[in-house]
């Protein structure tokens, strides 16, 4: 199997995990919505966080943080949500990647999860310690 190196691969990636995630008993309330929308506008975006992240490329500009306060609000994330989101993003990049990036991609997952849940569920700590502010 390749190692992660590309956008084409990114986006190969993300539709892997965004099907398995709209049909997970888990995740499904929280990609409802885009899941009826469809993936035509928001996977551009992942690309680009994800390309930022993993292929150092800079051209994410986004607000990861806003937009997931935005959903804990609205379905109430548990410490469960972030634990799925990362099994089926690792079980996902193993499906089809493996190497240092797809390594670097996993990684990636479990450290922006520490963070989303130190923003969400500690906000006074999670300014300080959770996501890099390059994504929130």
């Amino acid at each position: 199997m390749p190692d992660i190196a590309t956008r084409a691969d990114l986006e190969l990636l993300l539709r892997h995990f965004y099907g398995r995630a709209f049909a997970d008993p888990v995740l499904e309330p929280a990609f409802e919505t885009l899941a009826v929308i469809g993936l035509d506008d928001h996977l551009p975006v992942m690309c680009d966080f994800w390309e930022t992240i993993l292929l150092r490329t800079g051209v994410y500009r986004g607000s990861v943080g806003a937009v997931h306060r935005a959903l804990h609000g609205r379905h109430g994330f548990t410490g469960r949500h972030f634990d799925r989101w990362v099994e089926l993003w690792t079980s996902s990049v193993d499906e089809l990647f493996v190497g240092d990036v797809a390594q670097q991609a996993k990684n990636e997952a479990a450290r922006i999860a520490v963070g989303m849940r130190r923003q969400l569920f500690e906000p006074s700590r999670g300014q300080t310690t959770g996501v890099p502010s390059r994504f929130s």
